[in-house]
């Protein structure tokens, strides 16, 4: 929305001050003036002398010579070689000319002849830039800064790229360019405020995942996105400005570098995004050879820059981002007939828009643009395309990540119940074996025999629920009667007990956790109502549901638990629990939220025990009785 929003603006302000300066054009003039050039080495040539051999030239109709970074040129324009241009450049004028790299102009001034810088390579050049425009400057002039009242003298260089001198162009005008817009300037401006909203709401996005995942994929498409912003957008913004400090030249070259500096982080971005070292060896090594390959061409384009060999700058700028996008697009080729998944089509994809949009900037250029500048609109449009890819291929992987990681770690969880599920079968099956142990030591033959097919019974259905997670209430009260049955025959029916669930449940809808409260009821019986000599000894298991909660309380009329703690029952009680330390973990681990369990002593007046009252707090799945 904000690139959008941005866009909308830029253009509403724009367009009507176009038009309306489109008007003001009405009386403006523009004339084509003729010049000659004499090429020469540094030092060749005085001013005089130069200015002596131009007149003596004739402008020729076509000029096919290209410029060379190591070249040197002398152009004479003659301003007045008509009469009529005489009036024009009486008021005050500008000459509109081709922006050069290391320039001076020669002008009159009082009679005396001086040197001004007009380069935008040079300090306090008097030349301006004309707004929009990628190759040409301005500055003004009158009639007293003619030379012998008829010419104007420049001695240029360009060392950025290879010009054809038959591309130079001079005129006189009265309007300062600076001073209106036309429609066509503003329009061209869309594609690069397209492209800023695109890249500064992705490069939001990614540095927010890094920050919060610690994902280097994202760290590294950050410093892509920045990289690329700032090559495809600086002769706009002037992000890089500040390196004027250290030279123009050194700006211009800097910024050209941010290209090969893109293509270092996008390269390690790939690795990280598709895990290319363990999933694509092929891969894998054509990004390293990527990446190999653009620090070398840093690494060259600083050693030319200090050794001034501008023709290797040239070479490297004009041809090696030719090169590296048919790189990517014969890889992205060849990857299409190996790896065909998800991931891999977005890389495709995205990598063949960046590198078509590279190739259509130098391929589709007019011949006049030098600097691919006037056509690099088409590589901003590639990017703009590659980073809308992306925008959905980071999108698509961190929710598939998330939902395996979600995946892995309910898988972990249902192993961990398994486990501890695992831990409390044995422990019941070990207790239960104790009492038929104690029955026939006993000698209590027929009760050994009928609490052993209840318990081969029991034992039958929890071999058969072990394999799921969790069981129905319905289910769950099942076992815990033949349970309940066991242990009373067990014990000669010294207690008593009831199982009560509220009316308004369905038990064969409700899940719970297999077998979670029979190491409370257990507790009760040999801990609570075992011991005590006098007195109803009953015990209650009740089921209710509050809140989608499922309350599960255990109650007795046992001794209480302080005095239990004193004396000893039939078992040992000073071993430790094993039972409900395992319910206890089992609880915690329920999916639906983690289960609590709660004790309450109950006293009468005097403060004697009354039993123990225990509450399992079960959290049931939500939704379940909306």
């Amino acid at each position: 929305m904000f690139f959008k929003g941005f866009l909308a603006v830029a253009l509403a302000v724009a367009l009507p001050l176009s038009f309306s300066q489109d008007e003001s054009k009405k009386g403006q003039f523009e004339i084509a003036l003729d010049f000659m050039v004499l090429k020469a080495q540094e030092g060749q040539f005085t001013f005089q002398q130069a200015l002596d051999s131009l007149q003596k030239t004739k402008m020729p109709k076509v000029i096919s010579e290209r410029t060379g970074p190591d070249d040197l040129y002398w152009i004479l324009i003659d301003v007045l070689d008509d009469a009529s241009r005489e009036n024009a450049i009486n008021n005050k004028s500008y000459l509109k000319f081709n922006t050069f790299d290391h320039g001076f102009i020669y002008l009159n001034n009082q009679g005396k002849i001086i040197k001004k810088p007009i380069g935008q390579f040079e300090k306090e050049s008097l030349a301006r830039k004309i707004d929009f425009s990628n190759y040409y400057s301005f500055l003004g002039v009158s009639k007293n800064d003619l030379i012998n009242s008829r010419y104007i003298l420049l001695n240029v260089r360009r060392i950025t790229f290879l010009e054809e001198i038959k591309n130079w162009q001079f005129s006189l005008q009265n309007l300062n360019p600076n001073s209106y817009l036309d429609t066509k300037s503003v329009t061209q401006q869309a594609p690069f405020l397209f492209f800023t909203g695109v890249c500064f709401i992705m490069l939001f996005f990614s540095l927010s995942m890094f920050m919060f995942r610690k994902s280097f994929e994202f760290l590294y498409y950050s410093l892509y996105l920045s990289a690329m912003f700032v090559y495809l957008t600086d002769s706009h913004f002037k992000t890089l400005q500040f390196l004027q400090l250290v030279g123009s030249s050194f700006y211009y070259w800097a910024g050209q570098g941010f290209l090969f500096l893109s293509y270092v982080f996008y390269a390690l971005f790939l690795i990280y995004y598709l895990n290319t070292k363990r999933n694509y060896r092929i891969l894998h090594s054509l990004c390293l050879q990527a990446v190999v390959l653009n620090v070398a061409i840093v690494g060259l384009m600083v050693t030319f820059y200090v050794l001034d060999y501008y023709r290797g700058l040239i070479f490297i700028v004009s041809n090696g981002q030719k090169i590296l996008s048919l790189y990517a697009i014969v890889g992205c080729a060849l990857l299409l007939f190996v790896h065909k998944n998800t991931l891999m089509y977005v890389v495709i994809l995205a990598t063949t828009a960046l590198a078509l949009g590279g190739l259509a900037r130098y391929y589709w250029a007019p011949q006049y643009d030098g600097l691919y500048l006037n056509s690099l609109y088409y590589m901003v449009l590639g990017s703009s395309v590659e980073i809308i890819i992306f925008a959905f291929g980071l999108n698509y992987k961190a929710n598939t990540e998330f939902r395996e990681n979600f995946r892995l770690k309910e898988e972990a969880l249902i192993n961990k119940i398994k486990a501890l599920r695992a831990q409390m079968n044995p422990h019941f099956i070990f207790n239960a074996l104790g009492s038929i142990q104690h029955l026939i030591l006993q000698e209590k033959n027929p009760s050994a025999l009928e609490y052993l097919s209840k318990f081969s019974r029991l034992i039958r259905n929890v071999l058969e629920s072990s394999i799921e997670d969790h069981a129905t209430l319905d289910e769950e009260v099942k076992m815990l009667k033949d349970y309940l049955e066991l242990e009373s025959l067990r014990f000669d029916n010294v207690f008593s007990y009831r199982l009560e669930i509220d009316k308004n449940i369905a038990p064969y809808e409700i899940v719970i956790p297999f077998m979670i409260s029979q190491p409370f009821v257990e507790n009760a019986i040999i801990h609570g109502l075992l011991p005590k000599k006098t007195g109803a000894k009953e015990l209650l298991v009740h089921f209710q549901i509050q809140d989608n909660t499922l309350l599960c309380t255990i109650e007795d009329t046992g001794i209480g638990r302080p005095k239990s703690n004193q004396t000893s029952s039939l078992r040992q009680s000073t071993k430790k629990s094993r039972g409900l330390i395992v319910t206890n973990a089992r609880l915690e681990s329920w999916p639906y939220g983690s289960g609590k369990v709660g004790f309450v002593d109950k006293v009468d007046d005097n403060g004697v025990a009354l039993g123990t009252k225990v509450t399992v707090t079960i959290p049931l799945k939500p939704n379940a009785f909306s």
